[in-house]
């Protein structure tokens, strides 16, 4: 595993609006979408332009500013510098894509929801940049998907242990408006725990992660991502009357508070010639984890998240 290749989870730990600017339907502001599964995600230029203010502010010499510039790029600031002063950045990402997604728990107060397609391309995309998540593989995905597709007394939905314990009140687990049964696995609660120790860095997150993680149906979790995000309506009050200003009450979209997201972040070579920057030390200033603001609405305190960087381990 090369140094300079990571993965990256993001935390939500308030209602995040990245959005696509208009919407055509109900939803004045919606969130953005993958185009082919409608699964909320976290552009990679979202992603990328924050840390770019995270390191910016960071910055506090010579060496810092140039950490800057070849990590996320530098623009020739006047007519007078030459073309070797502009340069790409040299740190890629991609967009965060959906691992769990939080859903109200009629026990337990709410469950991180998972399926077997996000386990799949997690597992796809660890692997293409080298990396590894223990206990996660190919057959084993597919032996969880055969078991989601029985049918029985209920939709079934997969859980570790401790989850027996929060979720499950006999022997079914009530989330939004559907019943499960539930089968216990015990080849997921490795697989929970290494995820949870990559998520996150406090023994808080990680107990709740494990005791919470459920795994569904893929067309169960297609519903959730796209039904149960969060809708808010805002309004804007006139000053003089305190009633509201005509054409003023709009709905936004949120992912809402404990979605977990993943994503690939890579160093292919560094781009400004004579810089003694290397590629293992771009990550540096995003150890263990940063907290950072993305999207709209930070005034009224939402898109805070926590961002971790992870190796993973070498096969």
């Amino acid at each position: 595993m090369s140094e300079s290749n990571k993965m990256f989870f993001i935390h939500c730990q308030s209602p995040v609006h990245v959005g696509t600017g208009q919407g055509v339907g109900i939803i004045d502001m919606p969130i953005m979408r993958e185009r082919v599964t409608s699964w909320p995600l976290v552009p990679g230029s979202s992603i990328k332009g924050v840390l770019r203010e995270y390191c910016t502010l960071l910055a506090k010499d010579h060496r810092g500013n140039e950490m800057v510039d070849v990590a996320f790029g530098k623009v020739s600031e006047s007519r007078s510098e030459s073309a070797d002063s502009t340069s790409a950045g040299s740190l890629a990402f991609t967009d965060g894509r959906m691992l769990a997604f939080p859903v109200a728990s009629g026990y337990g107060t709410f469950a991180y929801v998972s399926c077997p397609m996000a386990l799949r391309r997690l597992l796809r995309d660890s692997s293409a940049a080298g990396l590894f998540i223990g206990g996660l593989d190919q057959e084993l995905i597919n032996q969880w998907e055969s078991i989601l597709r029985e049918q029985g007394d209920g939709s079934p939905a997969l859980i570790g242990k401790q989850a027996n314990n929060v979720l499950v009140s006999n022997k079914k687990i009530y989330v939004d408006e559907f019943e499960f049964s539930v089968k216990e696995d015990g080849r997921l609660i490795d697989c929970i725990e290494e995820l949870s120790q990559l998520i996150f860095e406090d023994d808080i997150s990680q107990s709740l992660f494990n005791e919470r993680f459920m795994l569904v149906s893929d067309d169960a979790f297609q519903y959730f991502v796209t039904i149960c995000c969060e809708t808010v309506p805002r309004i804007r009050i006139k000053h003089e009357t305190k009633t509201v200003d005509e054409g003023a009450l709009w709905y936004e979209e949120y992912l809402p508070v404990e979605s977990i997201l993943y994503g690939i972040a890579w160093c292919d070579k560094v781009h400004i010639k004579g810089s003694t920057i290397r590629a293992e030390e771009m990550f540096a200033p995003f150890s263990p984890s940063v907290k950072l603001q993305i999207g709209g609405n930070a005034s009224v305190g939402k898109g805070r998240i926590s961002c971790r960087f992870t190796g993973g381990v070498a096969k």
